[in-house]
């Protein structure tokens, strides 16, 4: 799997988020192949995007997001869900979540990427992916840092 971007970032190796996130989040956890091109749209378009995390075991991406976005959140392409399990991917199995956060360089970093912004691009980018015939499979190179 390669992880490219057109856009600088900052990978941290570990289980703790690289920047210090509020204690009241909630995050959108949604596959790789629709969430990173959403990603990448709202970096390109200025969007300032906090820390995400990159699920390589079970190609999923992490997105730290405001507190009250879990009561909110109706989308077929991703949940979100509160702080208590906001750091690990959705899914189970033996192999536990293991992965890299990213963070945008900088020195005013985003705490959390704004849930209404991400919903936006994960809906144009599933639009596009749709009209282009796209079918999510399971195994499709990701785009990303």
């Amino acid at each position: 799997m390669t992880l490219r971007s057109d856009y600088l970032w900052h990978i941290a190796l570990g289980e703790q988020p690289p920047t210090r996130l509020p204690s009241d989040l909630a995050s959108v956890r949604v596959g790789l192949a629709l969430g990173l091109p959403a990603i990448e749209a709202l970096v390109g378009e200025g969007t300032g995007v906090g820390p995400v995390k990159y699920c390589l075991a079970h190609r999923q991406l992490v997105v730290p997001v405001e507190a009250e976005t879990v009561h909110r959140w109706r989308a077929a392409h991703s949940d979100c869900v509160p702080s208590a399990g906001s750091r690990s991917c959705s899914a189970g199995g033996y192999r536990g979540c293991m992965g890299l956060w990213v963070t945008r360089p900088g020195p005013a970093r985003t705490a959390v990427t704004p849930a209404g912004a991400l919903h936006e691009a994960l809906s144009l980018t599933r639009a596009r992916l749709r009209t282009a015939g796209t079918h999510y499979p399971r195994h499709q190179e990701a785009r990303c840092a």
